[in-house]
């Protein structure tokens, strides 16, 4: 079984002394899949600190509930023939951790003729199917969801140059064209924003930027471009915060909508370098990938955590210097916690300073802390330790007794640890969390108040 590549040692120098450990960075994990062009994808995202999903260029997904130590291949169906593109990785989308969906070609990338969407309703235990389209050269490019029932879906055929928009306000079993203006990114059921030009299909200057308040039905033009350098990928994180981002090392960001787009020159990033994709947990926290346009570099991201006032290089472990190394999606839970893939199949998670301490100091039996702040909106810590090494969970439940979220699942060295919960997702209430180790096992109460 393979597992992740990365040992939290507990080191004892005295026994009188403190120590404060644990291993940050970017830190590689195994696709099952192997490496090279058969185990390439594209999208990934977390539904949990634990659980996350990615889509594959081979119609397959690959599922982790242990934060990626252990990838699993899911097949929804073994006996279509699907392809994605994993670049651009904008085919899949989940919602919570029971409703997801994902979209691809049918019959291939290479001879396509329709796009199928696969989605999930219960936690991703069975999967259904939605055929948008059996014309020849159409391909499933991009999908969407804000919530369990609006979503948004664009296909493309390659031999008529025509783009289709498709919506849906059902989950999917129905979709109705839209006039869309490219690639998009939704931050609800009304609004959203799209650009026009991608650089990797050679369109020149000028590109544009759209917007929409009524769910694609209406568009307004907000930016135009015409320096060089087409747009790769797009994110908002609230209804005033956005960014674009593309090659020639091109960032734009907008805190007003994009009423106002401001060209950010200060990221690091320079005019010899793509920038892939962008990913931020809210206004001012975010991750830019970018490499060298040459094809064997090593690819990084640049990570601000002031709304680009300042940023930091973070390196990773994709360097290879007989590979295309891009970063083609990001993913955070939360500041300490990330997880990116990359081209040839590549995945690594990110641990951030506190996403885990080791404080050795005659920790001699178990115990659970109280949570806090507790009341908490929306982000809260749990504290727990361990005297022993030893397999551990840590589960979150409601006042039914339901389970909401795994936030550990795995086997832990001794120490102290602590977990930053994040319920953004949740309603407010009353909440239970639990901490079961051996024979060891106890629950405290926390309230979410929004």
């Amino acid at each position: 079984m393979k597992k992740l590549l990365l040992v939290l040692a507990v080191i004892f120098i005295a026994p009188w002394c403190n120590l404060l450990y644990a291993q940050t960075g970017w830190l590689a994990q195994t696709n099952p899949l192997g490496q090279g062009e058969q185990a390439m994808i594209g999208k990934i995202q977390f539904v949990s600190e634990v659980e996350g999903w990615i889509s594959c260029g081979d119609g397959r997904l690959l599922h982790t509930t242990d934060g990626g130590q252990i990838w699993e291949v899911i097949n929804p169906f073994p006996s279509d023939t699907v392809e994605r593109f994993s670049d651009p990785a904008i085919t899949m989308s989940w919602i919570g951790n029971s409703h997801g969906w994902i979209i691809g070609t049918i019959g291939g990338l290479d001879e396509p003729f329709g796009a199928v969407i696969y989605y999930t309703t219960n936690f991703g235990q069975q999967w259904q199917k939605k055929v948008l389209s059996t014309e020849p050269g159409t391909m499933g490019i991009q999908l969407q969801f804000v919530d369990q029932n609006n979503g948004w879906a664009l296909l493309f055929n390659f031999s008529t140059s025509t783009p289709t928009s498709l919506r849906t306000t059902d989950g999917g079993n129905n979709w109705t064209p839209f006039n869309g203006q490219g690639i998009f990114y939704f931050v609800d059921a009304n609004n959203g924003w799209a650009y026009s030009g991608a650089g990797s299909s050679g369109i020149e200057p000028p590109y544009k930027i759209y917007k929409t308040t009524n769910g694609g039905t209406n568009w307004t033009q907000q930016f135009t471009d015409y320096t060089p350098g087409g747009y790769n990928a797009i994110h908002f994180t609230d209804l005033n915060n956005g960014w674009v981002v593309g090659d020639t090392g091109k960032v734009l960001n907008t805190t007003d909508g994009g009423t106002n787009w401001s060209y950010v020159t200060n990221t690091g990033v320079n005019v010899f370098e793509q920038c892939k994709t962008v990913f931020f947990l809210d206004a001012n926290t975010g991750w830019i990938s970018s490499k060298q346009n040459d094809q064997f570099s090593t690819p990084f991201l640049q990570h601000t955590t002031n709304g680009g006032i300042t940023w930091e290089t973070q390196i990773t472990p994709f360097g290879d210097l007989q590979a295309s190394n891009a970063i083609f999606s990001i993913y955070f839970v939360n500041a300490q916690t990330g997880w990116i893939t990359g081209d040839r199949g590549r995945i690594a998670r990110y641990f951030g300073p506190s996403d885990v301490n080791y404080e050795v100091n005659y920790v001699d039996h178990f115990s659970l802390d109280q949570n806090y702040p507790n009341p908490f909106n929306p982000n809260t810590v749990i504290s727990y330790q361990l005297p022993v090494s030893s397999n551990v969970t840590l589960k979150v439940y409601d006042v039914l007794g339901n389970e909401i979220t795994t936030l550990v699942d795995e086997f832990k060295p001794a120490g102290i640890y602590k977990i930053n919960y994040d319920a953004s997702v949740h309603s407010s209430g009353i909440y239970f969390y639990q901490l079961k180790s051996g024979s060891y096992l106890e629950t405290k109460k926390m309230t979410l108040m929004k």
